[in-house]
């Protein structure tokens, strides 16, 4: 596996990453004190509000970009499946026109531009409400992006919404335009399945990413273990905490939506298929469960990588110590101011002392040797 310079390591770019982080986790505090149903883009993308139309069926497939409610009304044709794709939160107005125009409850849509609104699916009287998060990796920074994202399947018609553009969905249109794939020939329900399970599929591609960083940072700790390794320990588990919020309460809306009975959306996607996305939601969970153990066992490694080069350096310094505790008797006995001591006549004692001194030295670090200990 190839390894990666860890970035968090400094701590400015720790700084910023946690910075960024805790912007995922911190609950919105936009709507405080508003009204219920207050339509407020409590995100930081400022993107114009663009809207395409996608009208198709097995024979042809249209694409115009709408401007107002108005023209979107004039280029509505039932003679085709519509998809109506609005991109950016920016036009507040524009929202509350459609909203009006499709009849889409006004808590629906505060939902769709409340950028923490947990994953959830909703099934009201004439159409099912989906909102779940986009998760992109940047691999550059280490770090994840969420972009909120939310489906209304509406009679004969899907109409999506996302907080910015994402290039993740451009297989779906590229399907769209061959009239043999299966979305040219099935229900409306079938296309927004598509979508979802691509956005489900992704967490896969952030789940593998998390899987090889962790593994790159275990060996670093394992091979020179230091205290900035604590930021980044510190800064994944961050990433985990914001990754299981934008993942797992979605898992759990679609296991409600499968004990659902008569479900019409079920029905008409199709049971399988449902199960399907529910199978790989329960398979992310679990992964996530041993993300989450890795980065506990991490911090472990961590203080028992330390703890053991403290080991090893007291064990060196006992044993330097060890080999000179003789010598400096030696030294000590002869380093008293006595006239008469033994050899301090001999006009080679100096010579006799330091050799006697230095093959002890030597037979004990041979001795040490022999035994593994250095």
């Amino acid at each position: 596996m190839k390894k990666v310079k860890l970035p968090f390591l400094t701590p400015k770019a720790f700084a910023n990453s946690a910075k960024s982080l805790v912007d995922h986790l911190r609950p919105s505090t936009h709507k405080i004190g508003l009204p219920p149903g207050t339509l407020t883009y409590t995100g930081k993308n400022k993107l114009d509000t663009k809207i395409r139309l996608f009208q198709f069926n097995q024979e042809a497939l249209l694409l115009d970009k709408i401007k107002s409610v108005k023209e979107l009304d004039a280029k509505m044709s039932d003679k085709h499946i519509s998809w109506i794709d609005v991109v950016g939160f920016d036009n507040i107005k524009l929202y509350d026109e459609l909203g009006s125009y499709l009849g889409i409850d006004q808590l629906t849509l505060e939902d769709m531009l409340n950028i923490s609104q947990l994953p959830k699916i909703e099934d009201h009287d004439d159409y099912i409400f989906i909102t779940l998060k986009v998760v992109d990796l940047l691999p550059e920074e280490h770090m994840f992006s969420f972009t909120h994202y939310s489906l209304i399947v509406k009679d004969n018609m899907l109409i999506t919404f996302s907080e910015k553009p994402n290039p993740i969905f451009q297989s779906v249109e590229e399907r769209l335009q061959n009239t043999a794939s299966k979305i040219r020939s099935s229900s409306i329900d079938y296309l927004s399945y598509r979508i979802i399970d691509i956005i489900v599929d992704h967490y896969y591609n952030a789940l593998d990413w998390f899987t090889n960083i962790l593994s790159d940072l275990e060996s670093e700790l394992i091979d020179n273990p230091s205290k900035k390794h604590i930021n980044s320990i510190l800064t994944f588990k961050k990433q985990w905490l914001i990754l299981r919020k934008a993942i797992i309460p979605f898992k759990e809306a679609m296991r409600r939506l499968m004990k659902t009975e008569d479900s019409d959306y079920i029905k008409l996607v199709g049971e399988h298929y449902i199960g399907d996305l529910v199978d790989h939601l329960h398979s992310i969970e679990q992964t996530l469960d041993i993300l989450r153990e890795t980065l506990n066992n991490l911090m472990d490694l961590y203080n028992s990588s330390i703890s053991n080069k403290m080991n090893e350096v007291m064990k060196m310094l006992t044993l330097v110590s060890t080999i000179f505790i003789p010598l400096t008797f030696i030294a000590g006995i002869y380093g008293m101011n006595f006239k008469y001591m033994p050899a301090l006549d001999m006009p080679n004692g100096y010579y006799y002392t330091l050799g006697s001194m230095g093959a002890i030295g030597l037979v004990m670090f041979i001795y040490m040797k022999r035994n593994r200990w250095l």
